[in-house]
């Protein structure tokens, strides 16, 4: 039975984690060169408590509601569909890895990784210093994304409609919640998000969402420090190594 926590939570989720990301790369976009740095990663440490704060609150909902975890997702089996997916998810990281190798030497990939990031170059990390914070950034968003949207959302959502359906709608409220990367952020990331749906139900479980999920943004931050090593003079532009 649904409760009017779990309809504030969904709330906050729909709507208030989108509009914090709105409000941060808005203040992002519109900050001076000279202040970029400590703005970025102030709002990489609010991100990171908002999101651990909400899996709190509904992991204490889930215990004061005497509710079992495995509707969540938190549980995991041996499964053909999870060894389906950590051996596809080895196979991409060893591509990805080997392709690592040429972005130094091929002045092309930089350009094309450059395109890529650009909606949110002000929000990647610019060095190597500041890649610690940004991993644990990329470590909460795999971890409590996921949680978030593929665990709660999905269970909350699937009370009201058929499961497919609620997998679809929890993908678009994904990719809406990235409107801050424009009009292609939230197309690629609204995709992202239905594979990542796609996954938790093939493995039956939300770790291997997670770990997806934390590899993919870790990823694109080690891209972000190897094409960006200077700040941008203006918004929306970046310079090459």
């Amino acid at each position: 039975m649904l409760t009017t926590w779990d309809h504030l939570l969904a709330l906050v989720i729909v709507l208030g984690l989108p509009l914090r990301a709105y409000f941060g790369m808005r203040a992002l976009q519109q900050a001076p060169v000279a202040s970029l740095a400590v703005l970025r990663q102030r709002l990489w440490w609010r991100a990171i408590g908002m999101q651990w704060l909400l899996v709190t609150l509904v992991v204490a909902l889930w215990i004061v509601t005497r509710r079992e975890f495995e509707p969540l997702g938190l549980l995991l089996r041996p499964t053909a569909g999870l060894t389906g997916v950590l051996v596809g998810t080895a196979t991409i990281v060893s591509l990805v890895l080997r392709q690592r190798k040429s972005l130094d030497t091929d002045a092309a990939l930089r350009a094309r990784v450059r395109d890529r990031l650009a909606p949110v170059e002000r929000l990647m990390p610019r060095n190597r210093g500041e890649f610690p914070l940004f991993s644990a950034l990329a470590l909460t968003a795999g971890v409590c994304e996921e949680f978030l949207f593929r665990g709660f959302l999905l269970w909350y959502m699937a009370q009201w409609m058929p499961l497919l359906l609620a997998a679809l709608l929890q993908g678009v409220a994904f990719g809406v919640g990235h409107a801050y990367q424009g009009a292609r952020g939230i197309m690629l990331t609204g995709v992202a998000g239905l594979f990542f749906t796609g996954v938790r139900l093939v493995a039956v479980s939300l770790w291997p969402a997670m770990l997806i999920h934390a590899l993919m943004d870790l990823h694109a931050g080690d891209l972000a420090c190897r094409v960006f090593r200077v700040e941008p003079t203006e918004p929306g532009t970046a310079n090459a190594a």
